[in-house]
C-alpha cells in the first residue's frame, strides 16, 4: 500500500507544444506563398500541396480567421504555414 503523503498533486508547470512560429514570407498579389524565410535564408516554394481557410471564434473581439498553406520548399523541405487574415501576420506551424 501507498502511503498518502497529504500533498496536492498539480499539472505544475504547464506549457504549450508545437506552438506556431513567426515566419516572413513573399507571396504574391493573389496571396499565394512564393518565398519563405527560414532563419537567414529565402527558400523557394516549389508546390502548394493543400490549402483550407478556418473562420471560426466569429462571436469574439478577435475571431480566427486563417489561410492555411502546406508547401513543399526547395531542399526537400515541407512546411505548413498561415497566413492570420486578422492580425495581418504570416506563422509557421510546427508538427512534432
Amino acid at each position: 500500500m501507498v502511503a498518502n503523503t497529504r500533498k496536492t498533486h498539480g499539472t505544475g508547470r504547464i506549457r504549450p507544444l508545437n506552438g506556431p512560429e513567426p515566419v516572413t514570407v513573399e507571396a504574391d498579389e493573389d496571396g499565394r506563398p512564393r518565398r519563405v524565410r527560414l532563419g537567414r535564408i529565402w527558400t523557394p516554394v516549389l508546390a502548394v500541396y493543400d490549402r483550407w481557410r478556418l473562420d471560426d471564434e466569429w462571436w469574439r473581439d478577435r475571431p480566427v480567421r486563417r489561410e492555411y498553406w502546406r508547401l513543399a520548399l526547395a531542399g526537400g523541405r515541407e512546411a505548413t504555414i498561415y497566413h492570420d487574415i486578422v492580425l495581418d501576420r504570416w506563422m509557421r506551424q510546427v508538427y512534432g
